[in-house]
């Protein structure tokens, strides 16, 4: 694919994270992840727990399949009416931003459920495991849509991640921080690429009937 073919799909692309929606809604499920985790893990054996459990599945799948749609509709009220709305062909490289998107957060559910369930000792390890995928997945955007932001994140990811394992924290705690200190700096990055977006482009002024 020459340059000027690639450049406008590469805009395009990038049109759908420059104003760090993608980020907000990512860190606010991060931060609800933290606290559902840390409520189970300090409920045992209880409904609660069991409620929470599939509470979690539930943000999973609802994230993986209706995040788009919910970045549409805040896109519609911030983005849209600023700088225009950019139709995306329905074809196989967005079903595989879907199908890496559930397949991330689904892997760090499985390892989550899975080192809690059995009890095994490589759950102490899991705030690192939780970077690296985050970190893969952020590194992949970052590399493929030209958005160096996405590497700081990753970084960060990571050593938050190793920073809670050398703390020796339990993992009760450990992994409720990792969620919540990563959810907090999406906030921060969305929040601030979203302040510079409107900064830099005020809604235009509406037409006046002789302007039509």
């Amino acid at each position: 694919m020459n340059d000027d073919l690639k450049n406008p799909q590469l805009r395009a692309l990038q049109y759908w994270l420059m104003d760090g929606v993608f980020e907000l809604l990512v860190g606010f499920v991060f931060l609800l992840a933290a606290i559902i985790y840390y409520v189970q893990e300090s409920t045992p054996g209880s409904l609660l727990n069991k409620v929470l459990g599939i509470a979690s599945v539930i943000l999973v799948c609802g994230v993986g399949f209706g995040g788009r749609w919910i970045i549409q509709r805040i896109k519609e009220r911030t983005t849209y009416p600023r700088t225009g709305y950019v139709a995306y062909k329905s074809g196989r490289k967005n079903k595989g931003d879907v199908v890496i998107t559930i397949s991330v957060m689904a892997l760090i559910l499985a390892f989550v459920v899975f080192t809690t369930v059995t009890d095994t000792k490589l759950i102490a390890w899991g705030p690192v495991v939780c970077g690296l995928l985050m970190g893969a997945f952020m590194v992949q955007t970052g590399y493929r849509l030209d958005l160096p932001r996405f590497y700081i994140l990753a970084l960060l990811g990571l050593l938050i991640g190793a920073g809670l394992v050398v703390s020796g924290l339990r993992i009760e705690l450990s992994l409720p921080l990792f969620f919540g200190l990563n959810g907090l700096i999406l906030l921060i990055s969305g929040s601030l690429t979203l302040w510079k977006y409107l900064r830099s482009n005020p809604v235009p002024p509406a037409e006046t009937p002789d302007e039509q």
